[in-house]
């Protein structure tokens, strides 16, 4: 039997220190190797090589992004996390938040991840500053 809040811990510490430091295999050790993920503005898919490359196209777009956990709950073999995300897009800065539910194993890996926010800030933000446009067009255009 797993000790669900060890296992909780865990998982928020190497979620945020991802968040700390994005890179596109900053997640490795989190994500099972075939987690399933659901993401607004991003490619959902299923597959850590599907995270790395989203990563990988966020952090074109903003390569300052980063994010810290503000909060944080877990019951048995799930997870809720609340992450203000934080960048400079088109020189101005962009911050949002993300409520990110996470199914885990008993291991700590995350056998699923659905990221809830509302993308239309973001969307507007991107819009409203010619100078991401042609960074953005490149992440939303490759869905």
């Amino acid at each position: 039997m797993a000790d669900w809040p060890s296992v909780h811990q865990q998982v928020v510490d190497r979620f945020a220190k991802g968040w700390d430091r994005p890179d596109p295999h900053a997640w490795d050790e989190l994500l099972a190797e075939d987690a399933e993920l659901v993401q607004p503005l991003l490619c959902s898919g299923r597959g850590r090589a599907v995270w790395q490359e989203e990563a990988r196209r966020l952090l074109r777009l903003a390569p300052d992004l980063r994010g810290d956990v503000l909060g944080w709950a877990g019951h048995d073999d799930v997870v809720f996390i609340d992450v203000r995300l934080s960048a400079t897009v088109g020189g101005k800065p962009l911050t949002f938040r993300s409520f990110d539910k996470l199914l885990i194993g008993p291991d700590g890996c995350v056998l699923r991840r659905e990221a809830f926010f509302d993308p239309s800030p973001v969307a507007l933000a991107l819009l409203l500053r010619p100078k991401a446009w042609l960074r953005a067009a490149r992440l939303l255009l490759r869905r």
